[in-house]
């Protein structure tokens, strides 16, 4: 319930005040497992694009230092965040995004494994944990690319166009690093 609520006041939020575009949306699976694969620019990319899918909770990955302060922490959990370890492979974290997956949710994964601050490149290097669960449970994999986030607290009274691109589902798993890859830096360069 919270959730659906926090959605509807961030909704509102990016609405008003930064010209809130999203493109493709028809592409994201109404149910079933789903990986979405996302470039990373600001910490606000989780909520731009969990707040543009309306008809499904959208879960993700998050960096365990945020889980620190508790007060966030709880609120971060509530919103769909659970903690990954990112120096190792973190097989607590892998194993909670596989059986979210097998429960047939919606799992958002930044690819880059960070945010990418060199705004010279489309998209940083991408690593292969989506890829080893997409191939575990059999998901498709949605990518998506974000445009401006990293701008929206940054102008006051200038509000960014924040635009969020979902392209179309790869669904075969062979050469899936590439293919993902391939589709992010074509939606990126198709511009805002």
């Amino acid at each position: 319930m919270f959730y659906w609520f926090a959605w509807v006041i961030l909704r509102t939020f990016l609405t008003l005040f930064c010209r809130y575009r999203i493109e493709g949306l028809e592409n994201v699976p109404r149910s079933g497992g789903v990986i979405i694969v996302a470039n990373h620019r600001a910490m606000m990319d989780p909520i731009v694009i969990g707040c543009s899918i309306h008809f499904r909770k959208t879960y993700f990955m998050a960096k365990e230092e945020l889980f620190r302060f508790r007060p966030f922490a709880f609120l971060i959990s509530v919103l769909g965040a659970f903690p990954v370890k990112r120096e190792r492979v973190d097989r607590n974290a892998l194993r909670t995004a596989e059986t979210l997956l097998k429960e047939g949710k919606l799992l958002l994964i930044f690819g880059e494994g960070t945010r990418n601050r060199d705004f010279s490149k489309i998209l940083g290097e991408l690593h292969s944990g989506f890829v080893y669960l997409a191939k575990k449970t059999d998901v498709p994999v949605v990518p998506v690319y974000t445009f401006n986030t990293h701008l929206i607290f940054r102008r006051f009274l200038r509000w960014p166009k924040v635009t969020v691109r979902f392209g179309k589902p790869i669904l075969e798993k062979e050469d899936l690093l590439e293919k993902t890859r391939s589709a992010l830096i074509k939606l990126g360069m198709g511009g805002e």
